[in-house]
């Protein structure tokens, strides 16, 4: 029986990547690290024309079946061989040459299959999709003897109208109009939108003619229409056992390329691997819900690689489809753009929106005339999901750091939950949180529990029955609880809030979190930075600091933070 896949890629680095025999395989990671050129050399060894290579350095190859089957299975797709009378031999295409020339000789393809030199005959094996050739006519064709199988896409969806309204539907998601096809000419030819009348058999009437000719063909539209088509046939309409799309998300608006990403993981069929270099957070995005999503022909793995490289050395950091179901378990990865990580050199995370802000510009202060450091900062939307995020990136490979305010100290739990995500050890620290703590909470403020008890009934105010709280409710309880003790002056004053043997614990707290990664804000909070702007909500905040250029001005403390955080992840 016939069968063909990757099962290994050996990388220069020593790395060895796993291809899911049935599912996609996205290779990601910064700008100029060579993703489009892995894509090439792993083509290349299937042809086992390797020259120079820069990362691949072998293919292992499942193969399977007789000589005689594979020419079959190459009959079963419209591939057949033509006699050639001048040399009284047959002969199939060869990449270049329709098989009425000298092309591949039928003996010499099925000698090679058993051989596994599959040089000459590599290319029925695969479909390639470059950028720079995307755009080309590839959804029209002409006519073939219909006593044979249909060799191109088109033809597949001018013989099968359940294969046409499959596609038609697909692409109808991405643009807003199904896809039809003249029946009635001898071109196949691809049609943007649908026509207002029933179809009847030859000879059409008057009024099909009129309605076929009002409809525009999808090889003059825009590059969009074009690029998504030609990826849609190559990929979904009896695609090659392998599939090798460079940059899907060329020529598309952020919406489909999410869309076309989840077409290719959830709709390509179960005996067809497909191998992808994207730069686009969208499309990773895309491809990890369809490969979250049912599907019909079984479970579409996916796997992950990120790769990067220096001056001096490259290297690969894979996530198997076992890691990336851990990923797909986590919404926060999922349906943000903290995913978005795997395409920088480092992350570095924060609790909100505007401490990104913040920080991403006083960090580009501090770096100064240096070269681009290609960081990027994203936010979690609070401290709970911080570490976990962290730990997430990293397991793709990504440099990751974190920035916390300094009350996080407050929550034992998140701190034991911290070390396990970031890899330290709650012996090694219990004695200074305990510390930290303690006098936290011995520095209270006196406030009457009566009206402690006030300030929560106005927040929950009159709940009904089993009403849960709301998660904005919880956080300004917190805060509430939080002014009955010192937390709320830590937060504005920071480690020189305490004293003595609390204050060393602190700095020695604050030192050890830095070296897992997360680095916690000595001065407190956010705010705190930039005391010469009073405190408000945090966007107008915010608003008034880069108003007044005051993040132009860092003082030196916040410069050695950045500077920190910066060495921290050059360091990984």
């Amino acid at each position: 029986m016939f069968k063909f896949g990757i099962r290994k890629i050996h990388l220069a680095d020593g790395t060895i990547v796993e291809p899911p025999p049935s599912g996609m395989t996205v290779f990601t990671g910064p700008n100029n690290t060579g993703k489009s050129v892995l894509l090439r050399e792993i083509v290349n060894s299937v042809h086992s024309n390797q020259d120079r290579p820069r990362w691949v350095t072998s293919v292992e190859i499942e193969r399977g079946g007789t000589g005689s089957e594979f020419v079959a299975w190459l009959a079963s797709r419209g591939i057949s061989s033509r006699y050639n009378s001048r040399t009284n031999r047959h002969f199939l295409p060869n990449r270049y040459s329709s098989g009425e020339d000298y092309g591949v000789p039928v003996d010499g393809a099925m000698a090679n299959w058993e051989n596994g030199h599959l040089g000459e005959v590599a290319h029925f094996l695969y479909a390639d999709q470059w950028t720079e050739t995307r755009l080309g006519n590839q959804s029209d064709s002409e006519q073939w003897d219909w006593d044979r199988p249909p060799s191109h896409p088109s033809q597949i969806l001018w013989e099968s109208r359940e294969e046409l309204d499959r596609f038609s539907k697909m692409f109808e998601q991405a643009f807003g109009k199904p896809i039809s096809i003249n029946r009635y000419v001898p071109k196949i030819r691809l049609q943007l939108g649908p026509i207002d009348v029933p179809e009847t058999p030859p000879p059409p009437s008057r009024e099909v003619m009129e309605a076929f000719a009002n409809l525009p063909y999808v090889n003059e539209q825009g590059d969009g229409v074009r690029a998504f088509t030609n990826l849609l046939l190559a990929a979904l309409v009896r695609p090659a056992p392998m599939i090798v799309i460079d940059e899907p998300e060329a020529f598309l608006h952020p919406p489909q390329v999410r869309l076309l990403a989840r077409h290719l993981t959830q709709f390509a069929p179960a005996d067809c691997q497909v191998f992808v270099a994207t730069h686009s957070a969208d499309f990773l995005s895309g491809a990890l819900e369809g490969s979250a999503a049912t599907n019909t022909s079984g479970p579409r793995d996916l796997a992950l690689v990120r790769i990067s490289r220096t001056e001096t050395t490259q290297s690969a950091q894979t996530l198997s489809a076992t890691a990336v179901r851990e990923v797909l378990d986590t919404p926060l990865l999922r349906y943000s753009n903290v995913i978005s990580g795997v395409f920088h050199d480092g992350v570095i995370l924060c609790e909100g929106e505007g401490d990104c802000q913040f920080y991403a510009a006083t960090t580009d202060v501090e770096r100064g005339e240096d070269p681009h450091d290609n960081l990027v900062f994203l936010h979690v939307n609070g401290k709970s999901r911080l570490t976990d995020a962290v730990h997430k990136l990293r397991t793709c490979g990504v440099p990751t750091a974190a920035v916390a305010d300094l009350d996080f100290l407050n929550e034992t739990g998140l701190i034991k939950k911290a070390l396990t995500h970031l890899g330290g050890e709650w012996v090694e620290i219990e004695k200074d949180v305990a510390l930290v703590q303690r006098e936290a909470s011995s520095t209270s403020i006196t406030t009457i529990a009566r009206e402690i008890k006030i300030q929560i009934s106005n927040i929950i105010k009159e709940p009904k029955g089993s009403e849960v709280l709301t998660r904005q409710q919880v956080e300004q309880i917190g805060e509430v609880l939080k002014s009955a003790n010192g937390w709320k002056a830590i937060k504005k004053s920071g480690v020189r809030a305490f004293e003595g043997d609390a204050y060393n614990a602190a700095l020695r707290l604050i030192a050890y979190f830095g070296e897992l990664g997360l680095f916690l804000v000595p001065v407190g909070e956010l705010e705190s930075w930039v005391p010469a702007v009073p405190r408000s909500k945090k966007a107008m905040w915010l608003t008034r600091v880069f108003a007044e250029g005051q993040h132009l001005r860092p003082s030196t403390d916040l410069r050695d933070f950045s500077a920190a955080i910066r060495g921290y992840l050059k360091s990984t």
